[in-house]
């Protein structure tokens, strides 16, 4: 199969998908982050109520919270990357028949092999409503690789998914 890669505006569903999925990471990274520090701040908290804090202990203490805070500088990277396609707004697109689905320990893969080398986490419902060995049109973003659309009749299987979920 000849594999040609188109790069196409992104359509309006697809920015609110993206901005969705960017502001749910961020709201869960921060309430992450928060509760680790908070949780950093109480025990230290009673210790200095009762006991008169030892030497170095503000300094071991901000340390600590620099590196809790780490997992929350990675998710917000993600972000960035998101915002940039979002900025950027375009997408690629293309049809492969080079493809496989396989079962994992969370849910289903979609592993992909032409034109690019991706793998995608798929929801439950998603595998069956499509008919293997047949090709399928997928669209992503550039940069940060964001499953957008993935169809075989011209319908997105990802928001039929998504409807049904809700």
């Amino acid at each position: 199969m000849n594999f040609k890669m188109t790069e196409i505006a992104l359509t309006q569903r697809d920015i609110k998908r993206i901005k969705n999925d960017i502001k749910l990471t961020l709201i869960l990274g921060m309430l992450f982050t928060i509760g680790l520090i908070i949780l950093l701040f109480i025990t230290p908290l009673i210790l200095t109520l009762f006991n008169k804090p030892a030497d170095g202990f503000a300094n071991r203490a901000l340390f600590i919270i620099g590196l809790v805070s780490l997992p929350f500088i990675g998710i917000s990277w993600k972000n960035i990357v998101k915002y940039i396609d979002l900025i950027r707004s375009r997408k690629i697109s293309f049809k492969t028949s080079d493809y496989e689905i396989k079962k994992g320990k969370d849910g289903f893969i979609l592993s992909i092999e032409t034109p690019l080398k991706l793998k995608f986490d798929l929801y439950d419902k998603l595998p069956e409503l499509l008919r293997l060995g047949e090709p399928i049109k997928i669209e992503l973003t550039r940069l940060s690789k964001t499953l957008l659309y993935i169809s075989q009749d011209g319908k997105n299987l990802l928001e039929k998914v998504e409807i049904e979920n809700d």
